[in-house]
């Protein structure tokens, strides 16, 4: 499987709020930039438009360094925007830097402005400008009517229909109850991966300006959780990893609405999921090396239904000797443990290990 670094910060993009992108740590940095004196070198007033690639290169490098969270920050971004003097190009890491400044504290003062400004901007005739502008006014949080604004760049082709239903998955966290229901019951009824995604970690995050007390008593996330079980779609001896992180989260998702909705352990859900008849050992291998299955692995009993699982996990690594991140991986889950499966139960041919017979309930959980 090799390193989840890359596929852990390719599931942040999904939902990067989830994981802390606005919150204290980021917000730190923000004020130490609002500090007096911060804007004597603010890498915005004077900037000269380059034009096209340069240029963006330029406002890409100011964007990640960051610029000082201040009015005179916001207003010389929105000066440079409105003059007409940004190529195509310029504009898309200018709408970024823009966003930006638009924080839950208002730092600037200018949150207001900001918004106005990025609304307008999704009207622009270059679509992509249009896209960066739809995209970064969502991801300032719900306002009354942002659906609308995302809807009419879908109509308008400006968003693709997997961009559209991807931001409306974000709105869900900052929206009011109703639009919440609103948006999850679209959701449901057109899946998108990456949406799911996004409410999937909102979810496992347990925070509740993500809405995940919503998300785990809402019928419609059971229901769109049940029909999206996440696989591995490809050769069986390959074990892509943006797909195990994709799949410790749904069914860490899907046992926490169960454990709301039944109150039974989580583990217990757990095990009696990846118990199931015709269970993708690729599955085991996944959640059995995540670091909340290591508990679990640490206090499983001798020929217990654990140790089963994980002696299906190494019969698999045995029968794609050629996949060394696999191996690498089961050898790195018999290490947490104090009683691993003895090397006489590895038998050649994977089935299913007999197990509980319950998995996740079908029925949805009720709203709360």
């Amino acid at each position: 499987m090799g390193a989840l670094a890359p596929a852990i910060d390719a599931l942040k993009q999904y939902a990067p709020w989830s994981y802390k992108a606005h919150g204290a740590a980021h917000h730190q940095a923000r004020l130490a930039l609002a500090q007096p004196g911060a804007d004597r070198d603010n890498p915005l007033v004077g900037f000269t438009p380059l034009g096209g690639i340069a240029g963006r290169n330029a406002l890409d490098e100011i964007y990640f360094k960051g610029v000082p969270s201040t009015p005179q920050s916001v207003d010389a971004a929105r000066l440079l925007l409105s003059r007409g003097r940004l190529s195509a190009d310029e504009m898309l890491p200018m709408i970024r830097i823009l966003g930006r400044l638009h924080d839950r504290d208002n730092t600037t003062g200018e949150n207001g402005a900001i918004a106005l400004e990025l609304k307008a901007l999704t009207t622009h005739p270059d679509k992509q400008v249009a896209a960066m502008a739809a995209v970064s006014y969502a991801r300032l949080g719900y306002q009354p009517g942002t659906e609308s604004v995302l809807k009419r760049a879908l109509d308008n082709g400006v968003l693709a229909p997997e961009s559209y239903y991807h931001e409306l998955a974000h709105l869900v966290a900052s929206a009011p109850l109703e639009k919440q229901q609103e948006y999850l019951a679209e959701l449901r009824a057109n899946p998108h991966r990456i949406a799911t995604d996004v409410l999937t970690v909102a979810l496992n995050s347990r925070e509740e300006f993500n809405a995940a007390s919503f998300l785990k008593a809402s019928p419609d996330m059971a229901r769109l959780l049940r029909a999206n079980e996440p696989g591995f779609d490809y050769g069986a001896g390959q074990y892509g990893a943006v797909d195990v992180i994709r799949y410790r989260e749904w069914l860490r998702a899907s046992a926490a609405i169960e454990n709301a909705k039944t109150g039974r352990p989580l583990d217990e859900i757990i095990i009696a999921k990846l118990s199931e008849r015709g269970t993708d050992a690729r599955k085991l291998v996944a959640y059995l090396s995540s670091s909340e299955a290591i508990p679990l692995l640490a206090n499983a009993a001798p020929d217990s239904q654990v140790q089963r699982l994980v002696e299906a996990a190494r019969r698999y690594s045995m029968e794609n000797p050629n996949n060394t991140d696999v191996a690498d991986t089961v050898g790195l889950i018999e290490s947490r443990m104090k009683y691993p499966p003895p090397a006489s139960a590895s038998r050649p041919g994977f089935s299913p290990p007999p197990g509980p017979s319950s998995g996740p309930s079908s029925a949805p959980p009720k709203l709360r």
